[in-house]
């Protein structure tokens, strides 16, 4: 912020400097109207006072950090990309930016100007911070949200259970996260926030409802199509699809599957390595559903269908604030 530089080094700053140090870039950094002064300026750091930022180098003199030596002047509209992608600008182009701001006819700043020079370069700093917050916010939210797309179909699973401590675990974070988004606001985010929240719970119906069988199948088809050892016979696993296609068609249809049917289906699981005893349930509870697994599989992609629409969303309006934001 602009307290955190001295008033030698905001002299020295303003006075090198006329413009932008963006090369060819022409934008005023500061001027007076009306006898009022507007300061459109910002202090980028050429190498972030913080670890996290960016350019940092751990073995800068930190007495310089804030000083003349590792400062330049930017617009508006040149300061976030130089931070936001510090990997397009390197420290060795930023050190050519500022001698070349420095050959440049700044102004002396009166001591009259210096205090107003500085509260305006509080409010930039200050505005700054917000959308900084504003953005890690919205970048925490939309990572919190995006692990249900897997989970819907336990596909990092192997066990329901496993997958109910994934659900767990993600609402937790997910839960987390929106609080931040109710607290930072605006409005129009945080009902885009609910949209995304409400694509969640959707999607975590369907992974409570249908995940375990969708886990049950991949274990069988798993052991259907790549036998642990080539002795190991995969007959066991052919006849127990077999058998549970018929349990399917007859539940999808209205009736039920002979009793001798079930029985089949129930010893030919138990006969094929890798099939729990919780696999084996999930299955004949999946295929005893009315419903068919083709509408299973449209109800999910209609699920994931909202909610993708509505985390584009909620990320289109985080960039367009993000761009508007002073």
């Amino acid at each position: 912020m602009g307290r955190s530089y001295s008033k030698k080094t905001i002299k020295l700053l303003f006075g090198s400097a006329s413009h932008c140090a963006y090369p060819e870039c022409t934008e005023p950094l500061v001027f007076k109207d009306r006898g009022r002064l507007t300061v459109v300026a910002q202090i980028a750091h050429i190498r972030s006072e913080k670890p996290n930022g960016p350019r940092h180098e751990p073995d800068y003199d930190e007495a310089l950090l804030n000083s003349f030596e590792n400062l330049l002047l930017l617009c508006g509209k040149h300061h976030p990309p130089v931070d936001q992608h510090e990997s397009t600008y390197s420290a060795e182009e930023l050190e050519d930016w500022k001698a070349a701001q420095t050959a440049q006819t700044g102004r002396l700043l009166p001591a009259s100007e210096l205090p107003e020079i500085i509260a305006a370069l509080e409010q930039v700093a200050h505005a700054q911070a917000r959308r900084s917050a504003l953005r890690s916010t919205w970048a925490a939210f939309s990572d919190a949200a995006l692990p249900f797309l897997d989970h819907a179909q336990g596909a990092t699973s192997r066990e329901a259970s496993h997958l109910t401590e994934q659900l767990v675990s993600d609402r937790r974070a997910f839960n987390s996260a929106m609080a931040a988004v109710l607290r930072e606001g605006p409005q129009d985010m945080i009902e885009r926030a609910i949209a995304v929240r409400d694509g969640c719970d959707a999607l975590v119906r369907h992974a409570n409802i249908y995940g375990p069988g969708w886990i049950a199948w991949r274990a069988l088809d798993d052991a259907r199509t790549h036998p642990r050892t080539e002795s190991h016979s995969t007959f066991p696993a052919v006849w127990a699809q077999d058998r549970l296609v018929v349990i399917a068609k007859a539940s999808s249809d209205g009736s039920r599957a002979p009793e001798s049917v079930y029985s089949e289906a129930k010893s030919a699981l138990h006969a094929v390595e890798g099939i729990t005893s919780s696999h084996i349930r999930d299955l004949l509870e999946d295929v005893s559903r009315p419903e068919s697994r083709r509408q299973a599989v449209d109800d999910l992609n209609a699920a994931r269908e909202r909610f993708n629409e509505a985390l584009e969303q909620f990320e289109t309006g985080a960039q367009e604030y993000l761009a508007g934001a002073p």
